[in-house]
């Protein structure tokens, strides 16, 4: 196991700087998670510190070595894909044995290695066959064997679960995170499913375009966003965001005037985001305290648990929350209530929040 430090880190190619001087802290042991769109870096990310791409300014740490001219396999790093990269020829045991038997272990050794790391991940009766007879969280769980079983410092997750279904990707979640509860190894994952950030990780890494946008644990990425990206990408469904201005009492959107505290650096007359999230809009009927609006009902989602409850606020499209067994049904009007001691506000031009 080793801490990480990556430290203005910078990459550029040609004309484009895809990273703009980014720092990450990561102690040992720790399972870090870097989220965000398309294209914001966090692959880029990842591959410099597996020395997959150069570095165009600033460094990686592992451990107490800067590795920014070793190559992979001397940086003490494993990676697992999203595509598997299985040799389809070889056993489970052969493909999981590979790497170990380049690097001259024992026999005996790579035997005992694999049966131990077969039983973590319950492939032992599964050894003899193919990558062709596995299904694909098998064939993962054997990617990720593959991984352990050479003992690394630091394992390096790129998007491992996106081949998956949904019901293999929420059995392969937990896996990991009982993985790495048991390992203790030094974790940096990329994904762009924020459900699979807020689930993983013990710290969380928002990237936008090439930069940082926040990171933290979840809870504070979630409960206490820096920006108004962060706040309308973590969450699902994401937070309700409608541009507003603020008032002597409160806020005005278009249709309607809310009562609120507001961030003492606010003015009646500035112009502002207003953010809520779904889970502090409920139904009148279900009793909780708050500023109390009526609206048209446009559409429900039924989620079992819960249901989305989607209704318009004059101009303004907004998401609410009720138990699965409440009945409201579309067009109807419905007295709902805003939980406004959990809103949040905005500067529209910067982004940044407003506390």
């Amino acid at each position: 196991m080793s801490k990480i430090e990556i430290k203005k880190l910078v990459k550029r190619y040609g004309e484009h700087q895809a990273l703009h001087g980014i720092d990450i802290s990561i102690p040992q042991g720790e399972f870090c998670v870097l989220v965000g769109p398309s294209g914001c870096g966090k692959s880029t990310t990842l591959r410099m510190v597996a020395g997959l791409e150069t570095i165009s300014g600033g460094d990686v740490v592992i451990g107490d070595r800067v590795v920014n001219g070793l190559k992979a396999k001397d940086r003490g790093i494993a990676m697992v894909f999203q595509n598997y990269a299985l040799y389809p020829a070889k056993t489970v045991y052969n493909n999981m044995a590979f790497s170990l038997q380049l690097s001259k272990m024992p026999k005996p050794e790579i035997a005992k290695r694999i049966a131990d790391v077969a039983e973590i991940l319950e492939l032992t009766p599964l050894l003899d066959r193919k990558p062709g007879a596995l299904s694909g969280g098998q064939r993962q769980r054997v990617a990720m064997g593959r991984a352990i079983v050479r003992d690394p410092e630091v394992f390096l997750f790129d998007e491992p679960l996106s081949n998956l279904d949904a019901k293999l990707r929420g059995q392969m979640r937990a896996e990991i995170k009982r993985l790495h509860q048991r390992l203790k190894n030094t974790i940096i994952y990329v994904t762009h499913d924020q459900v699979e950030a807020m689930t993983l990780a013990d710290k969380i890494v928002i990237m936008k375009d090439g930069r940082i946008e926040q990171q933290g644990t979840p809870d504070e990425v979630f409960h206490d966003p820096d920006t108004l990206f962060v706040a309308g990408f973590m969450g699902s469904p994401p937070m309700n965001l409608i541009e507003c201005f603020a008032t002597d009492k409160g806020i005005k959107l278009p249709s309607v005037e809310i009562a609120c505290d507001m961030p003492s650096a606010v003015r009646p007359g500035d112009k502002l985001v207003f953010g809520i999230r779904s889970d502090d809009i409920r139904p009148a009927e279900d009793g909780f305290e708050g500023v109390s609006i009526s609206a048209n009902v446009n559409l429900i989602e039924q989620l079992g648990t819960e249901n989305l409850v989607h209704f318009s606020l004059g101009p303004d499209e907004m998401i609410g929350k009720t138990g699965g067994r409440t009945r409201i049904t579309p067009n109807q009007e419905v007295s709902f209530t805003l939980q406004m001691q959990h809103a949040y506000f905005f500067d529209p031009e910067t982004g940044r929040r407003l506390r």
